[in-house]
């Protein structure tokens, strides 16, 4: 009986450290979104994955996001990705890897992001994700400029009649 009572202790005293090891550690990839729209927005992504992204691109006319993976793996395992919804938003319409569509990938919104679980294999290099809304084409300094356009055709057709 005392020893079932030491191995319990053992047990539950060890359990928090067991749980820690195997949580999920994120890494960041910076800058996403940079090489889209004015180039000023851009975002920060986390990611999850035995593989490293050493970079990603934006494509606003095929509304994706490609990311590049570099890393050796022995084994199929899973990419997980937080994006930020202002990067990619709507929902996620396709996922691709090295070309040929993944059908069995997961996503889940939290607050402000989209997580994708993304199944890859040993080789993969290139992960695409479509989705309906990318990076925003024009940043704040269009909109300025629309606006100001917008209140000085305004203004001079109230001030009086244009004669050409």
């Amino acid at each position: 009986m005392l020893k079932i009572a030491i191995a319990a202790a053992i047990i539950i005293l060890l359990a928090p450290m067991a749980t820690s090891s195997f949580a999920q550690e994120y890494k960041t990839i910076s800058g996403v979104g940079k090489d889209a729209g004015d180039g000023a927005t851009t975002f920060d992504v986390q990611y999850s994955s035995i593989k490293d992204i050493v970079s990603s691109s934006v494509s606003v006319k095929e509304k994706s996001v490609d990311f590049v993976l570099v890393g050796k793996a022995d084994t199929n395992s899973t990419l997980v990705l937080k994006l930020p919804t202002g990067l990619i938003s709507g929902p996620i319409i396709g996922v691709f890897e090295d070309g040929q569509i993944i059908t069995d990938y997961t996503t889940t919104n939290e607050t402000g992001d989209t997580m994708v679980s993304i199944p890859i294999t040993p080789l993969a290099e290139n992960i695409s994700i479509v989705g309906t809304t990318v990076v925003p084409e024009f940043g704040p300094v269009a909109a300025i400029v629309l606006a100001i356009s917008i209140v000085a055709i305004v203004t001079v057709t109230r001030l009086g009649p244009i004669h050409l």
